[in-house]
């Protein structure tokens, strides 16, 4: 429709029409990187209008080249122009993130006349403010945890929040932005988006759990109207298999930083729906959510010492930490009926005062309930407990625990026979119980409480930090307490029953010294020449009947080669009596 016919109050109304429209408005006023008008593919207007319609949780799950940022930073833009004094917060993992999106920013604005003069931006700190009074300001939340992650944005308020590549960031950083949001849950909206990673965390949960409030999308890059086979091609070509799958698929397949397997966690937690405690109203409500029912769980009775629990092999992992979190015990046992180890219990002994002597105490009542065979303690913070346990077990000689409490100090070594190699080797400590714990876990041999969230989540969030000088991988060295404490029992079994775990082979010492005789040389002479015999003597002592001797000749057997022959020794003598050998074939 031409415009030159339209009264004044039509241009009035259609301009209204096309403010009130993000995409119609970036459409007529911003441009793309190549100067065409900018145009919103199709998966874009369907996050926008979604928005418009009054959806406040958003969880975009994009792969790569799909335009993510781009979409979040278009809908910035009409918002703060639109809306008087409005706050928008953009928070990132790192600095150069918040940085290449305010480049972004200020690309679009200085290509529109309209915001150009409307504009203006800074660069320490982010923000860009509006003629209007509204700001949209960029923060980082952090990628590791610890108690800076998201400060510089607490005490912020906000219209909006915009939390990008948020599968890379720590959970403090994500609880500090989120919280703004809780001054006014229905007003302020939340926009999360990133390429997943593997973990199982935030951005899992809220992509993955429609009762967490949020509106999830996912759109893998073959979204993308420029994807073909040749850029299919280079991708796969640069990236490994999880890499495509986290980058180009947008899945969240296995953690590439991860040490578990996030598969075979969610099989351990989730075979065996038991309870080592009462669930309160709000857990129960959640599990009924996913179609559980109590009658569902089944409920192991709390052991007390004069309701001591029933015999089985059991070890007692204890990791310290007085100054950051509370001490971590953790009971594992063999289930004979499962078959597998399975956490029978996991203790808590929250930071104070006495934190250690209280620790000391449990430790003695534990025993008393549980009768474990051993205890693995970590020496890192607990040589005096381990002195007062010991003391114990020597003024008690009926509790076992003088010879049950073992000392491990993280840093020391192993000294480990090879089951195939049959040859000793050292081996750190850590990095074994690591990985006698992974093996179990893709094995199917661990079981873990679904309702007990502190060993399988810590588990679903265990990374390699990064390798050291030395080609050591340095390991998550927080919130992974219990998770050490489940360890240790792990390799409390591997070392002390390794006919349960079947991982390590049992060195047995010999008490009698007998003569070997090798009869290689002789089993060979045996199948290639028939023995010590000269080559040229006949087989059989008496001489072979000629055909006109013998009127059934034909039916004879005559040997023609070489064939399997079944039930002999092996070709290389002893220790191969399953083997199948060689005799000569018959017709």
């Amino acid at each position: 429709m031409s415009t030159s016919i339209l009264t004044d109050n039509q241009m009035d109304e259609l301009e209204r029409e096309i403010r009130s429209d993000p995409i119609k408005w970036a459409y007529w006023k911003l441009k793309d990187p190549k100067g065409n008008p900018w145009k919103a593919r199709w998966y874009q207007k369907k996050m926008i209008y979604g928005i418009l319609n009054g959806d406040r949780r958003i969880a975009a799950r994009m792969g790569r080249r799909v335009g993510k940022t781009e979409t979040m930073v278009v809908f910035c833009l009409w918002y703060a122009f639109h809306h008087k004094n409005s706050r928008l917060l953009v928070a990132t993992p790192y600095e150069h993130q918040v940085r290449l999106i305010f480049m972004r920013l200020a690309e679009l604005v200085r290509d529109c006349d309209e915001l150009n003069a409307s504009v203006s931006m800074t660069k320490n700190p982010f923000i860009a403010s509006f003629g209007n009074g509204s700001k949209i300001m960029g923060f980082t939340a952090g990628a590791n945890a610890g108690s800076q992650a998201g400060a510089s944005v607490r005490g912020q308020r906000a219209d909006w929040l915009f939390l990008d590549e948020v599968d890379y960031m720590s959970r403090d950083g994500i609880d500090a932005v989120t919280a703004i949001a809780m001054e006014d849950p229905k007003r302020i909206g939340i926009w999360v988006s990133s390429t997943p990673t593997g973990k199982r965390d935030f951005f899992y949960d809220i992509c993955t759990n429609s009762n967490t409030g949020y509106k999830a999308y996912h759109f893998p890059s073959h979204v993308n109207p420029d994807f073909d086979e040749k850029l299919e091609g280079e991708m796969r070509a640069t990236m490994t298999v999880q890499g495509y799958i986290h980058e180009v698929e947008a899945e969240f397949g296995e953690e590439t930083i991860g040490v578990f397997s996030k598969t075979a966690v969610e099989r351990a937690k989730s075979q065996y729906l038991y309870s080592y405690r009462e669930l309160n109203l709000w857990e129960q409500e959640q599990y009924k959510k996913q179609g559980y029912t109590i009658d569902d769980i089944v409920f192991h009775p709390e052991y007390t010492v004069r309701n001591p629990a029933p015999d089985a092999h059991r070890i007692v992992g204890v990791d310290w930490d007085k100054y950051a979190e509370a001490t971590q015990i953790v009971v594992t046992e063999f289930d004979e009926i499962l078959k597998k180890f399975r956490v029978a219990k996991r203790y808590e002994i929250p930071r104070g005062d006495f934190t250690y002597d209280h620790a000391v105490q449990k430790l003695i009542e534990i025993n008393d309930i549980w009768d474990p065979k051993f205890f693995y303690i970590d020496a890192g913070h607990g040589e005096y407990q381990i002195e007062m346990l010991r003391k114990h077990g020597l003024e008690n000689p009926e509790s076992g625990m003088l010879k049950k409490v073992k000392r491990v100090h993280f840093s020391q070594t192993l000294e480990i026979r090879d089951p195939g190699t049959r040859e000793v080797d050292k081996k750190d400590v850590k990095n074994f119980m690591i990985n006698q714990t992974s093996i179990l876990l893709d094995r199917d041999q661990l079981v873990l409480s679904p309702f007990d969230d502190m060993v399988w989540k810590q588990m679903m969030d265990y990374q390699v930090v990064r390798i050291s000088q030395n080609g050591k991988p340095i390991y998550t060295s927080e919130n992974e307490h219990a998770l050490d404490a489940f360890m240790l029992t792990i390799m409390g079994f591997t070392l002390e029953f390794p006919n349960i775990t079947k991982i390590l082979e049992e060195i047995k010492v010999a008490r009698k010294a007998l003569p070997f005789q090798n009869t290689t040389q002789e089993s060979l002479q045996q199948k290639v020449f028939g023995g010590h015999r000269d080559v040229y003597k006949p087989l059989k002592d008496k001489p072979e009947r000629e055909a006109r001797d013998n009127p059934n000749w034909h039916l004879n057997k005559v040997s023609v080669g070489y064939g399997k022959k079944k039930n002999a020794s092996g070709p290389w003598g002893r220790g191969a009596s399953r083997s199948t050998g060689f005799g000569r074939a018959k017709f």
